[in-house]
């Protein structure tokens, strides 16, 4: 497959002239979250017209023009949430316009929504993935790494025709138009950054003692894995480092290694040293200066109505069932139990709180004029 990298200024500005012959462009990334510390935008991917173009993000060229061209106005993309996040992030940038076909697949209630399964499904090819978890950092770029990533644009052109046309012919392309319009909205918003990062999934009900191992060796793991560029999870994994916890504590205030689960090979020398330490230090800090608990939470001030919150649900399965889609599509857990919070909302309130489109809220208004009569509360 044929193909230009785009890693000098002359192949930047041959880029820049060819998206601006074109409406639209199909576009995949790759990133590095397997391999290194802090996850890098590696790669862009750009099909236009019956030509293909590989950027390098991380040459020292300025990408930044590319995104203001035409054709980058309109996107093709599968699976768009994760590569709109990623240059979002890289360059501030967003397109006008995205078809998901991850996203069409799913309305059309296909049961496989992988790129793969839908290009064998489509045009009876099947892809490699051979290089699905390969490091894209490195330079230069393997030649089986470069066929492998245009492989996933050359055929989104058609593939969204294809798709497109099946929308349409299922009065779903307003579903779909919508449902590309709010994710393009989502992608603009960063999830704030946790208070304490270190309290992992599995530690809310550890005690404080617990706790003042876990902050410490979380800490030290972050260290470790800043200081080799590696994911912090390859150098402690979390259910290791939960189940290490709770041994340690169990033997305080000493460190027992006899106690401890089973470490990793390549637990030696310095760094078994270094991690023996960490612990040993943490048993010696102040009991004054453990994290506390968590407390309670509070009961909530209103909640679901359970006897409507089941009901809402089978009418909710039954009625995907019939639409052949995922139930979720038409409310999520979330979402179905803010529609059933014990309030004196209008359904149209309640639609609002939950945050349904406008396709959702049309389904499910004819969902309660088949199982309520269509009253309003």
């Amino acid at each position: 497959m044929e193909y230009t990298l785009v890693n000098s200024p002359e192949t930047l500005r041959q880029l820049l002239d060819c998206l601006e012959l074109y409406d639209m462009a199909a576009v995949d990334t790759e990133a590095d979250s397997m391999h290194h510390y802090r996850m890098r935008l590696c790669l862009i991917q750009i099909t236009v017209g019956d030509t293909n173009w590989l950027l390098d993000p991380l040459s020292e060229l300025d990408l930044t023009p590319v995104f203001k061209t035409k054709a980058m106005q309109i996107l093709l993309i599968h699976g768009a949430d994760y590569d709109l996040r990623l240059l979002y992030q890289k360059y501030s940038f967003t397109p006008r316009i995205v078809f998901d076909t991850m996203l069409a697949a799913k309305i059309l209630g296909k049961p496989n929504l992988g790129l793969s399964n839908l290009v064998e499904e489509y045009f009876g090819i099947t892809l490699k993935k051979d290089n699905q978890r390969a490091d894209w950092t490195i330079r230069p770029l393997p030649e089986d790494m470069k066929d492998y990533a245009v492989h996933d644009t050359i055929y989104l052109h058609e593939l969204s025709a294809r798709l497109g046309e099946e929308l349409i012919a299922a009065n779903r392309m307003l579903w779909h138009a919508e449902s590309c319009l709010q994710l393009l909205e989502h992608v603009k918003h960063v999830a704030p950054q946790k208070k304490d990062p270190w309290k992992i999934s599995g530690s809310k009900h550890l005690p404080p003692r617990s706790l003042n191992l876990l902050r410490s060796l979380y800490a030290w793991r972050e260290q470790e894995a800043e200081k080799n560029d590696k994911p912090p999870y390859k150098i402690l994994p979390p259910d290791l480092m939960l189940a290490i916890v709770r041994s340690a504590s169990a033997t305080f205030p000493e460190v027992d290694m006899s106690r401890l689960p089973r470490l990793p090979r390549r637990y030696t020398g310095e760094l078994l040293e270094s991690f023996i330490s960490t612990l040993e230090q943490a048993m010696q800090i102040p009991v004054e200066e453990w994290p506390k608990s968590e407390p309670k939470a509070p009961p909530p001030s209103s909640v679901p109505d359970a006897d409507l919150l089941l009901a809402m649900k089978f009418w909710r399965d039954e009625k995907a069932e019939k639409l052949g889609i995922d139930p979720a599509m038409l409310g999520n857990r979330n979402q179905m139990i803010i529609l059933c919070m014990q309030k004196d909302d209008s359904w149209e309130e309640r639609y609002q709180n939950a945050g349904l489109m406008f396709w959702q809220k049309s389904i499910w208004n004819e969902i309660l004029l088949e199982n309520l009569g269509g009253e309003e509360k």
